[in-house]
């Protein structure tokens, strides 16, 4: 049944419900063992997440276990980050021609190495070795899990799988913290167990194999609408700058406006992440009814706003909450712009470069924030938001890749 649906009119197959729904059939029909394959790739998206967020919040104690000074013990996050979102920016090109599932299981075994010399070393160089394997790996395991799930979900749906994909990694971005601090208690190493046997679970599970995407009839002859994708990068950019970086800048006006200790702080924070998971998929299966582009510009409005709102916060309560809007505003942009460019001509090998800019973003919102927190807080909230004015202004003008 599949051959002769591949050999009739390659051009509109590769983009049609069809051409997806062809795809996605051997996933649907195997039952429990299947679901199980399934949720590898959710699992996948914990993963990184936590890894990423692991030792936020516990530099202290990791220059204390390795006698170094708190500056290099945050020179760690970046040793982590930057390589991630370099490597992200090629990573999905590099691997268009090999099958997803070989690259998954690949960059998993790294992954355990990582993890095992994060355990096991008293040597920061070698933790810092290990720590940035991990990164390097997920460069290619985040992009490329979002690339499985385009070619095995019919295009009516998903919007929804990718809202589950983030609500996962919604998830790992909120238990690093609490794992993080309850792991000090038996030696911090410990906490990247999570990791090991998180990566152990998908490498025996085996995430669903499928074609590359290279393989795919047509996939050398897409024209590639360049405008959509660089106004997406730029939008990415403000999506890590102007809101999942200002983590840092809320916790820190959390403590200033309202006399909160680190717990406090960490908790209002943590809001933002619990309501990521519990309402991403929600998110995904708005974009399936009104369409990426709707979800898009409608959380560019409503991060502008929250984030105009969070400085003149009269409570704790309210702050907590329109940061937990603000998280869901960076969620509605992020997941609407992958789901743009997955349905986009060449989508499958420019979604990591994409996405690396959300990073880039995000490690420049101390940079360029913490001074003007410092004169007007304010302001540090309110700069932000006249940046989203401007991608929204983008985004209005850019010419829709469907249209």
């Amino acid at each position: 049944m599949r051959a002769p649906m591949r050999s009739t009119h390659s051009s509109s197959v590769r983009n049609s419900p069809v051409r997806a729904r062809s795809v996605s059939t051997p996933v649907r029909q195997g039952g429990s063992v299947n679901k199980l394959r399934m949720s590898a790739i959710y699992v996948g998206g914990f993963i990184g997440p936590f890894s990423g967020q692991a030792i936020a919040v516990i530099l202290p104690d990791v220059a204390e276990t390795f006698d170094i000074s708190l500056e290099q013990a945050a020179f760690t996050m970046a040793a982590y980050l930057v390589p991630f979102a370099t490597v992200m920016l090629v990573s999905t090109r590099l691997v268009r021609n090999l099958r997803p599932a070989r690259v998954i299981i690949a960059a998993y075994v790294m992954t355990l190495l990582g993890a095992l010399t994060c355990i096991l070393t008293p040597v920061w160089g070698l933790f810092l070795v290990g720590y940035v394997i991990m990164g390097i790996s997920n460069a290619f395991t985040l992009p490329v899990l979002q690339v499985m799930l385009r070619q095995i979900i019919p295009p009516d749906r998903l919007g929804s799988a990718l809202g589950t994909y983030a609500a996962m990694q919604s998830l790992g971005m909120l238990s690093a913290p609490l794992v993080a601090g309850v792991s000090t208690l038996v030696g911090w190493q410990n906490m990247f167990l999570v990791v090991f046997l998180a990566a152990l679970w998908v490498l025996i599970i085996r995430t669903p194999d499928i074609p590359p995407p290279g393989d795919h009839p047509g996939a050398g002859d897409v024209r590639i609408r360049w405008w959509p994708v660089i106004a997406h990068m730029i939008s990415c950019l403000g999506i890590g700058f102007g809101l999942i970086g200002m983590g840092v800048i809320t916790s820190l006006w959390a403590g200033d406006a309202f006399g909160l200790d680190a717990p406090a702080r960490g908790a209002v924070i943590m809001c933002g992440g619990l309501a990521a998971f519990v309402f991403s998929r929600s998110i995904g299966r708005l974009a399936d009814r009104w369409g990426a582009r709707t979800v898009l510009l409608t959380s560019i409005v409503v991060g502008a706003i929250a984030l105009l709102i969070i400085p003149l916060a009269p409570a704790v309560g309210l702050l907590a909450a329109v940061w937990s809007i603000t998280t869901l505003a960076a969620q509605g942009m992020q997941m609407s712009i992958n789901l743009s460019v997955l349905q986009s001509p060449g989508g499958t090998s420019l979604i990591s470069t994409v996405q690396a800019f959300r990073f880039y973003g995000s490690s420049l919102t101390p940079l360029i924030l913490l001074p003007i927190y410092t004169t007007s807080a304010t302001w540090a909230f309110w700069v932000p938001a006249l940046v989203l004015a401007v991608i929204l202004l983008l985004q209005v003008s850019t010419r829709p890749v469907d249209a």
